[in-house]
């Protein structure tokens, strides 16, 4: 049986052409999202039902939109498009005999559902004993292996992680600096457990009270040292990150101001602003998560030699508590990856709503519907509580079985050791330097799975980012070369017919020819909403006329 492939949004608005990608890259056609988005035509509200109906066709799928009966859903064939939660599509590839659903949520990730959870979502009408959602059957025809739309969809290369060095380069001298600071500190660090060792078993043991003011004085010169490594390495940490959280973001800037008005008509706000913070996650990432880890690393092999060297068996069981921490951590990435994604959602939607509440402020007070708006408002608070209620939830449960699987490998640990004083194989000043030792490891294996969630985190946020740097810039010359028919000459529209939604029943430019000539001054008037502004659009190629948009 084939699997099906999840592929991930960068939008709210993506989730229908998403869902053709899933089904296409099914049957073994992969198309980017840009070609299938020349296809579906999104709009502000996204896709319609009908817009991945056609596309699909023009691809080569046999498809019927239709509404189903819950209890005869089992029946139909299987991957399908549902219509979801009235305003959203997902994709069902899979009902067990146990009523659980398999469903491909390009917003959330691979999730299953109960039956009770999977009506909720999907039930749109309720007719007696009839219980039925929307949902778009699809199979396949000869059409799909046709070589021609293949050509026509190449994949762009995508851009991963590599780029992201580019930035890197311009300050590797700084970098060098750090991470020569962090190995100077970290051998600086190793140096405490034996001077701890000595005062126990040289200077209580012979009483020498010199001594132990020496160690001591020796202690407050190498933690001085390290706070003085520590302080150069944040300014320079700081002097980096600014510099290139500063580059990312002009870089992104500049891609969006190259890119065609089209791309804003279709696009929420709130969605644009997430890509903004998704620049902050990468930039931490690059500038804090990748150092901290590689001093981390260092400090846990250090360490684990000269835990080694004491006790292999206080060795073992440190190693087996660490790994069954990492297993207990690892359980929830795949919730948690989930549940980003929904919040991440949430977040760009609740940016849209409070960006479009303050800035229509005027609006709302003419039309005396303040309640309403604040209503609404509330509500998209209300779903964003709820989301940061699971995540907090999850974050619990996490963090209450991490802190009981470390106490109790460090109480382990500690019972071994006193053990071995005991029996003389540690002594007093061995056993406090291995609890010393510990508490420095601890913290490196807590890092490293920190890394793990930071690196699935950016993986997320680099993927956004890209989608933007991918696509085709606009070229604003082109259409008024054609509207120009000759040099020194006026500006001629034949015949031109124009809509948003390639599937929108009526154009909203009908068969317009105009002629403006040269050297005059041409006043274009009507009411408001006519299409003026559309018209002018045209002109200037900011929306290409000569292009049929529908497959």
């Amino acid at each position: 049986m084939k699997h099906i492939r999840f592929l991930h949004q960068y939008d709210s608005m993506q989730c229908g052409i998403t869902c053709l990608q899933m089904i296409c890259e099914y049957y073994g056609k992969r198309y980017s999202l840009s070609f299938l988005e020349k296809l579906c035509t999104p709009t502000t509200e996204g896709i319609s039902l009908l817009g991945l109906s056609k596309a699909a066709n023009y691809l080569g799928f046999d498809t019927i939109c239709t509404q189903i009966d819950i209890t005869n859903l089992s029946k139909y064939p299987l991957p399908c498009i549902l219509h979801w939660n009235q305003n959203h599509f997902v994709i069902l590839y899979k009902i067990r005999r146990d009523k659980r659903f398999y469903i491909a949520d390009p917003s959330k990730g691979l999730i299953k559902y109960n039956l009770e959870e999977f009506k909720s979502h999907w039930i749109s009408t309720r007719l007696k004993d009839k219980e039925q959602g929307i949902a778009m059957l699809c199979s396949t025809t000869q059409l799909l292996d046709n070589n021609n739309i293949k050509e026509e969809s190449k994949l762009k290369e995508e851009r991963s992680l590599k780029f992201l060095f580019g930035y890197v380069k311009k300050y590797g001298k700084h970098f060098g600096q750090i991470v020569l600071g962090l190995l100077v500190g970290s051998l600086l660090q190793l140096i405490l457990p034996f001077l701890t060792q000595s005062i126990v078993d040289v200077g209580i043991k012979n009483q020498n009270i010199g001594f132990i003011w020496l160690i001591l004085l020796g202690q407050l010169v190498l933690t001085m040292s390290r706070t003085a490594i520590d302080f150069i390495r944040r300014w320079l940490l700081l002097h980096i990150s600014m510099r290139i959280n500063i580059s990312l973001v002009s870089d992104f800037f500049i891609k969006l101001l190259k890119l065609p008005m089209s791309f804003f008509d279709t696009k929420l706000m709130g969605d644009l602003m997430q890509r903004m913070g998704d620049h902050s996650r990468v930039n931490t990432f690059l500038t804090q998560k990748t150092l901290s880890i590689v001093f981390s690393l260092f400090t846990f092999v250090v360490f684990s030699i000269v835990l080694l060297s004491y006790n292999w068996l206080v060795f073992t069981i440190f190693m087996l508590g660490s790994l069954l921490y990492g297993g207990w951590l690892a359980l929830f990435l795949r919730r948690r990856k989930v549940l980003d994604y929904e919040l991440f959602e949430q977040q760009a939607i609740n940016n849209n709503k409070t960006y479009e509440f303050i800035t229509s402020m005027q609006e709302i007070k003419l039309q005396d519907c303040e309640q309403r708006r604040r209503w609404e408002w509330e509500d998209v608070q209300a779903d964003l509580f709820g989301v940061q209620m699971k995540s907090l939830k999850l974050q619990q449960t996490q963090e209450a079985g991490s802190i009981f699987i470390n106490e109790l490998k460090n109480i382990v640990i500690t019972v071994v050791a006193a053990t071995a004083v005991i029996h003389g194989q540690l002594t007093l000043g061995m056993m406090l330097a291995v609890q010393y030792i510990i508490g420095q490891l601890n913290s490196p294996v807590e890092q490293l799975m920190s890394f793990f969630y930071s690196v699935q985190d950016v993986k997320i946020s680099l993927e956004r980012i890209n989608e933007i740097h991918r696509m085709d810039d606009e070229n604003g010359k082109q259409g008024l070369e054609m509207a120009v028919k000759e040099k020194n000459q006026g500006i001629d529209l034949e015949a031109v017919n124009f809509k948003y939604d390639s599937h929108a029943l009526k154009t909203i430019i009908d068969d317009v020819s105009l002629t403006i000539p040269k050297g005059k001054v041409t006043a274009i008037v009507g009411a408001s909403g006519s299409g003026k502004t559309t018209l002018i659009k045209l002109m200037l190629a900011i929306i290409p006329y000569w292009e049929d948009k529908s497959p």
